[in-house]
């Protein structure tokens, strides 16, 4: 749909080298900053897909 840019959850899982289960618990988790995980959405309510680098870099901060 996306390409190679975006990736569903499970999909961002198998980037990272984790686990579904770590993945959807971390995704529920703030960083230092007190920021979300960067979501990316069709509209509201639809599924959320993730750009691993963003994802990354949340992770860094």
């Amino acid at each position: 749909m996306f390409g190679t840019e975006f990736k569903n959850a499970r999909q961002l899982a198998k980037a990272l080298g984790i686990g579904n289960t770590t993945l959807f618990k971390m995704l529920k988790k703030k960083n230092q900053h007190g920021q979300s995980c960067p979501v990316h959405q069709l509209a509201p309510g639809c599924r959320k897909y993730y750009k691993v680098d963003e994802v990354k870099q949340w992770l860094m901060n």
